[in-house]
């Protein structure tokens, strides 16, 4: 067997230079954020959480929620006065210098019926990096145990509408939440308009789908 001055075997090197190089090919996924899969999972999880925190706490305030995920980490729970309605800060797993936090939105309508009065909490949540990345979405499949609300059942179709139609273009998805989220914020009437047409929003989005013609044309 060959052997170098120390006494110790080439195929022992050999081993230890090969056993090194796994380990380094292990390792570049974590180094270099490769695993693309996991990344979605991990955004997606991250989303999810928000969302729930954003939920419950327009079911204990009845107001709108303007996005400052602070206000979620500082306001203990209605219900559980030891915790916060959200915990630690979260990010996109693809984010590398620049940590920007999740966007989010969250619509309370009170609706009228007869001497009754109906609660309605909608949140939407999406990645700061939607454009660059189109499957950093909340699946329509995620809400279906969490019980929405009318309008939260609204804002699924549509996302899941817009989701759909701009399938892996980034930047037109990320383009089409922000101005769908835009309408909830200035449309006193958002909700009275989907709730007698369901494709009522949709229509302003994707004017094109539905034979209209967009403003400035």
């Amino acid at each position: 067997m060959l052997r170098n001055q120390h006494g110790i075997s080439v195929y022992t090197v050999l081993s230890i230079i090969l056993f090194i190089a796994l380990i380094f090919v292990l390792a570049i996924p974590n180094f270099y954020n490769l695993d693309k899969e996991q990344n979605v999972e991990d955004c997606i999880n991250n989303m999810k959480e928000i969302w729930v925190a954003t939920t419950d706490y327009l079911r204990d305030t009845n107001a709108d929620f303007d996005g400052d995920l602070s206000v979620l980490r500082s306001t203990r729970k209605a219900t559980d006065n030891g915790n916060y309605y959200l915990g630690s800060k979260s990010y996109c797993p693809e984010t590398s210098r620049q940590k920007d936090e999740y966007i989010v939105y969250g619509k309370y309508v009170a609706e009228t019926i007869g001497t009754d009065v109906k609660h309605n909490f909608g949140v939407i949540v999406y990645c700061p990096n939607l454009d660059k990345y189109a499957k950093h979405f909340i699946p329509k499949i995620f809400y279906e145990n969490m019980e929405p609300t009318q309008l939260q059942n609204y804002m699924i179709d549509d996302l899941d509408y817009i989701h759909t139609e701009t399938g892996s273009n980034g930047n037109k998805k990320k383009e089409m939440v922000e101005k769908y989220v835009e309408i909830w914020k200035t449309d006193p009437d958002a909700f009275a308009k989907r709730k007698a047409d369901t494709t009522a929003l949709r229509a302003i989005l994707f004017p094109e789908k539905f034979g209209l013609i967009p403003q400035g044309n």
